[in-house]
């Protein structure tokens, strides 16, 4: 599979995304989510609801994501955009 050669610079796809895998990657995408499911956390309308953080491999790359750990959260979630206000 040929690159894309941007100005005489052809990226190395492949160290790239070992890069965005890495343990380190995925604990510098933990300290982003962690503060903002505590500022969620804090937020909540309903005293039931749990904000909770994931950092998960996709095929190119880690995610981190700050979801509702369960249904109260959800409502929450529906009804204050908590999630969105905590950011």
């Amino acid at each position: 599979m040929a690159s894309a050669t941007l100005y005489g610079f052809t990226p190395n796809l492949a160290g790239i995304r070992t890069v965005w895998k890495s343990s380190g990657m995925q604990e510098a995408l933990r300290d982003v989510v962690e503060p903002i499911a505590a500022n969620a956390n804090a937020l909540k309308m309903d005293e039931k609801a749990e904000y909770i953080t994931y950092v998960d491999l996709a095929p190119n790359s880690a995610i981190g994501k700050v979801v509702c750990g369960n249904q109260a959260a959800r409502r929450d979630n529906a009804h204050h955009n908590t999630i969105l206000k905590a950011r």
